[in-house]
């Protein structure tokens, strides 16, 4: 169904008789207009657009873990690192399994060519976004053979309030924009071997997506993505084998991919912060909360922040799952039933299984089913096409109702957009719109209250502590934080109560050695913080045996055997602190060569 001529424009076109000069004059401004609202101008306005509602991030303070840049080394030598750890793994140690080395070269050179100004690093992102929203219109033009249908697809892609997060933090931008980059670059390469049949293009596609994985491990959706093409637009005599035969290289360059990436992500032992996803039952009963939670992000995509409150399922409940769930299954027969009256289109069943396919993990996959609208960042593209699918095509609506529609949402989501991006501006305005979504996230209050401690605000801080500790009571960060911005304030009483009941929390039963991880650390800190105390009012065996019980947990914990000098010090055993007062000395030089050689 094509779209008619606004009355306007038809009114523009007509040629009045008997006025030659305003003739001329209808002509002129006919021509400007048609100028205007073709496809190539159009698709102009739509970036300058992003243009304008991005740059203000220019002047914006680096947010989060933007910083992290700074330890990656200021030499071009420093490169091949990147490519021998996990993304978190600079100390040489994996700590995540997520292995990115081209997004951190990215970050690497873009800081290395504009000295890691934070304006010029937050102008790669603006830019990287605008790349992608290009490319995506291109891909749609390939893909759907219709101009106006791949020019509104790629205008709502990229307007989508929920690219905000993706654009404005630069940390995401280097990982979810680069990789689309590649990943849109690849399908449209692909797309052009399958119409000029040059090998060149299969070659191009190919090494895309060879980039597309060394920047995220789930641009493996690419070759997925172009074997259900290729099935559901080839004949189906010989299906199979051409399927096979194409995807081969994909497969090729899979294999060495995560050969790499094995040798690579090697954790060396549970007492190291390691980052992986996870699945249990847990993932499974929670998954139809998930899909409502993204559905609702891409419709009403207000309320936007960088992290939220989890809701995790232990089992199936009606509210929880049984009644998402049955949603669920309602949308899909939906779906289907328009899907079929409107003639089974095969681009229609390619989004369907795109949105489904790219939305997976982030519902089963991602530990305690954690959200961010950064994951939406390609399954955006599949929703946007069946949007602009839905106002331009769908139904016999007049062309002034379909062109109102359009400027509607394009005017909405810009206006939500702008609004969003304001929360980035710095870590207080970020980590305070985190605590007014979601008040009960313990993150936003650690974050929170670390800014104003270290800005000397320490009521503030304690406050928003024991507002977190209302809602999350037994929370070991909380805890601690609480606990150790109380020493810092000299309320040596509450501080020492503080780090009992972390004591008391992390008691391990008979028999049994203390958790790993968190509880661990966190046992170990509070009783070096409990000798330290008990030192200081010259309890110098109480003291001793919690700077032993630090040890125990962590041998090599700097300013453990300090503590534990002082408390035998305090006792008469002046031996035995020189001995600990020297192998705390051997830890602190041990620990400074380290970080030397891994940033030299």
């Amino acid at each position: 169904m094509s779209i008619q001529q606004p009355p306007h424009k038809q009114a523009l076109s007509c040629e009045p008789s008997g006025v030659p000069d305003h003739r001329v004059s209808v002509s002129r401004w006919s021509r400007l207009i048609d100028t205007l609202l073709s496809e190539g101008w159009l698709m102009r306005i739509t970036l300058l657009l992003l243009l304008g509602l991005y740059l203000r991030s220019i002047g914006f303070a680096p947010v989060y873990d933007d910083n992290v840049m700074s330890e990656w080394g200021g030499r071009l030598s420093d490169i091949p690192q990147f490519f021998v750890h996990d993304i978190f793994g600079s100390d040489g140690t994996a700590h995540s399994v997520y292995y990115r080395p081209l997004a951190m070269t990215w970050g690497f050179l873009v800081g290395s060519l504009t000295g890691g100004l934070p304006g010029w690093l937050h102008l790669s992102s603006i830019f990287l976004h605008v790349a992608v929203v290009f490319l995506a219109y291109v891909f749609g033009r390939h893909l759907f053979q219709d101009g106006r249908l791949a020019l509104l697809t790629a205008a709502l892609f990229g307007l989508h309030p929920s690219k905000v997060e993706s654009v404005a933090w630069i940390g995401s931008s280097m990982v979810d924009a680069l990789g689309a980059v590649f990943f849109f670059g690849s399908l449209i390469a692909f797309l052009k071997w399958r119409e000029i049949k040059t090998a060149r293009w299969l070659s191009l596609s190919v090494a895309l997506f060879a980039c597309a994985t060394f920047t995220k491990e789930t641009m493996v959706f690419i070759p997925i993505l172009i074997a259900f093409y290729l099935w559901i637009t080839t004949p189906s005599a010989g299906r199979i084998s051409r399927t096979l035969r194409t995807l081969l290289p994909y497969g090729a360059v899979w294999v060495v991919f995560m050969a790499i990436r094995h040798q690579v992500i090697k954790p060396v032992g549970p007492s190291v912060s390691y980052v992986h996803p996870t699945f249990t039952l847990a993932n499974l009963w929670t998954a139809p909360y998930a899909i409502w939670w993204y559905i609702r992000h891409l419709v009403m995509p207000w309320g936007l922040s960088v992290e939220y409150g989890t809701k995790v399922l232990e089992r199936p409940t009606l509210l929880g799952f049984l009644l998402p769930g049955l949603g669920l299954l309602l949308l899909v027969g939906m779906t289907w039933r328009v899907w079929r009256r409107q003639g089974s289109s095969v681009v229609a069943a390619f989004l369907i299984f795109w949105f489904a396919l790219t939305m997976a993990p982030q519902v089963i996959l991602a530990p305690m089913v954690s959200v961010h609208d950064r994951y939406l960042y390609i399954p955006l593209y599949a929703f946007c096409a069946l949007v602009a699918w839905a106002i331009l095509y769908f139904g016999t609506v007049p062309a002034k109702v379909r062109v109102a529609a359009v400027l509607s949402i394009v005017a909405l989501w810009s206006g939500m957009t702008w609004h969003e991006m304001g929360y980035w501006d710095c870590d207080k305005s970020l980590w305070g719109r985190v605590h007014q979504i979601s008040p009960s996230e313990p993150k936003a209050h650690l974050e929170l209250a670390g800014i104003y401690s270290n800005s000397g605000d320490r009521i503030r801080a304690l406050s928003i502590l024991s507002d977190g500790l209302r809602y999350r009571p037994i929370s070991l960060k909380l805890l601690m934080m609480h606990a150790g911005i109380l020493y810092e304030n000299k309320q040596f009483g509450e501080s020492r109560a503080e780090f009992l009941k972390v004591m008391h929390l992390t008691e391990p039963p008979a028999g049994h050695p203390v958790e790993a991880g968190l509880p661990s650390s966190s046992r170990a800190f509070a009783a070096q913080q409990l000798a330290l105390l008990d030192i200081s009012a010259n309890n110098f065996v109480e003291a001793e045996s919690y700077a032993r019980i630090a040890i125990s947990l962590n041998f090599n914990g700097v300013g453990f055997h300090s503590a534990l000098s002082q408390s035998v010090r305090g006792q008469g055993r002046t031996d035995e602190a020189k001995a600990e007062n020297a192998l705390e000395l051997r830890l602190r030089m041990a620990q400074l060569s380290k970080a030397a050689i891994a940033h030299p």
